[in-house]
C-alpha cells in the first residue's frame, strides 16, 4: 500500500474515533445536565437527636406524566443522594403518592429518636404506590385516609 494512502486511513480512524468520543462524552454531560426526571425538595425534618433527616420531594417525568411526591429517610450527616442520570432520589425511599406536593400536603414529625410519623389527610388512598413500615430502626406510621 502507497505510504500516503496508509497515512490518510490511519488520519481517518482518529478522526473519526476522536468524533464518537466527542459524541459520548457530550452525551454524558448532556443526560446529567437535563435528566428525564428531576426531584424537588418540598420540606425536610431532623430527628429531636440529630440522627435522621426526612425529606419530602416531588418528581415528574416530562411533560404528561404524572406527579410523584416521595418521602426519603437518610443518616442526618448524609447529602440527599440524586441519581447523577436519573436526577431522582431513591435511595430510602419510604413513601410514594400518586399526587403533587401541594395536593397531598405530608407533614412529618418525629415522635421519637427513630420513630416518624407521616400525615397526609388530603392523600387519595388509591393513588398510595408504597409505603414501608421501617427503614433501618426507624420505625415509620402513616396518617392516612382510610380505604
Amino acid at each position: 500500500m502507497d505510504p500516503f494512502a496508509r497515512k490518510m486511513v490511519l488520519g481517518s480512524f482518529v478522526y473519526g474515533s476522536m468524533m464518537l468520543m466527542m459524541f459520548a462524552v457530550l452525551t454524558v454531560v448532556y443526560l446529567h445536565m437535563r435528566p428525564q426526571c428531576s426531584d424537588r425538595l418540598v420540606a425536610e425534618s431532623t430527628d429531636a437527636g440529630k440522627q435522621w433527616t426526612a425529606a419530602v420531594m416531588e418528581r415528574r417525568c416530562g411533560a404528561e406524566a404524572p406527579f410523584l411526591t416521595h418521602v426519603n429517610i437518610r443518616p442526618a450527616a448524609q447529602d440527599l443522594k440524586i441519581g447523577f442520570f436519573s436526577g431522582s432520589a431513591n435511595e430510602g425511599e419510604i413513601f410514594l403518592v400518586e399526587q403533587d406536593a401541594a395536593d397531598a400536603a405530608i407533614t412529618l414529625n418525629w415522635t421519637g429518636p427513630t420513630t416518624l410519623n407521616i400525615q397526609c389527610s388530603r392523600c387519595s388512598a388509591a393513588l398510595v404506590r408504597k409505603h414501608e413500615d421501617r427503614l433501618g430502626n426507624v420505625s415509620i406510621s402513616y396518617n392516612l385516609p382510610s380505604r
